[in-house]
């Protein structure tokens, strides 16, 4: 969202017509989407993270109720052999 005050700094607004207005206007609509719609999940649960939340994104952010532990899904990781399933990697933040 940082874009924002760069991309949509509309200077002097002596010429702007409502045509224009409404093109920059939903230029920032849409950033504001794409910033909303980037934030990590975050997930409350009484377990730590588990190296099966392949259905998780990275960058989602575990919290445990019983140890109030934080932690974040680092990455993905391929097999380690054959017919075994995908992990994950947690990395605890606290």
């Amino acid at each position: 969202m940082g874009k924002l005050i760069e991309t949509f700094n509309y200077g002097s607004q002596d010429d702007l017509n409502v045509e224009t207005l409404l093109v920059l206007l939903e230029k920032a609509y849409i950033d504001l989407a794409r910033a909303i719609n980037t934030k990590p999940d975050v997930y409350e649960r009484d377990t730590d993270g588990l190296t099966t939340d392949v259905s998780l994104a990275n960058g989602s952010i575990n919290i445990n109720r019983n140890t109030l532990k934080v932690e974040i899904l680092a990455k993905h990781n391929d097999p380690v052999g054959p017919g075994l399933p995908p992990t994950v990697t947690w990395v605890q933040l606290s």
